[in-house]
């Protein structure tokens, strides 16, 4: 398992985080495997999916020595993090700032991502001992412009978009200073995972990476 600093570093260089966010268990683990065998490396998978600390611990197996890392999502309490963490999660992300959740990642050195929307909810989930701070829903709240806006006095936190992000928008998150987007079904539409479509997932993960690599090249 990583630590903190190892996690933010890969975040910092992979730049998209892929969200699984699924109706039952065995989608999870289809979109899962698609987005590492698409070359994603740091993938979350919520608490809302059916069976979610199984599937962290059995991706986590078999990746992890490939160099995924997996996060748990939509993490609302400290025994969900306990949870995460025993099944091998190494960030610990929640839609919201629970100071519970924060304090059980920095005991156990796990990148945590915590949720706000406003100027003082983004300070105060930093000031709490978030890794990174999720400005989420960021598309609602303004999207690229809103990001720079709050960028602007707030330059000291680590921010990341917080989802729904199209792949349209990745280049305008960056622009606007974020270190990473969340990204879910801009990646794995709903649709396609339904048809089992996984040459078109594949495709419009390459068309992500290509923005990315375009901007930060090896």
């Amino acid at each position: 398992m990583k630590s903190s600093a190892e996690t933010l570093e890969q975040i910092q260089d992979e730049i998209i985080i892929a969200v699984v966010r699924e109706e039952s268990a065995e989608s999870a683990e289809e979109v899962a495997r698609a987005y590492v065998e698409n070359g994603l490396h740091v993938i979350e998978i919520t608490f809302t999916t059916p069976e979610a600390a199984r599937l962290i611990q059995e991706l986590s197996l078999l990746y992890s020595p490939i160099g995924v890392t997996f996060a748990a999502g939509s993490l609302r309490t400290s025994h969900q993090a306990a949870e995460a963490h025993r099944a091998g999660a190494s960030m610990l992300v929640s839609p919201h700032t629970q100071p519970e959740v924060i304090a059980y990642a920095k005991e156990h050195d796990l990148l945590c991502v915590a949720g706000a929307a406003t100027p003082t909810e983004i300070v105060r989930a930093w000031e709490a001992g978030a890794t990174i701070v999720k400005v989420y829903p960021a598309r609602l709240l303004g999207g690229p412009e809103y990001f720079r806006t709050i960028r602007q006095p707030i330059r000291d936190v680590p921010m990341l978009a917080g989802g729904p992000v199209d792949i349209e928008e990745i280049d305008a998150y960056l622009d606007a200073g974020a270190v990473a987007v969340n990204m879910a079904g801009s990646l794995a539409p709903r649709d396609l995972v339904d048809a089992k479509n996984w040459n078109a997932i594949g495709q419009r993960i390459a068309q992500a990476k290509s923005v990315v690599g375009a901007r930060f090249p090896e």
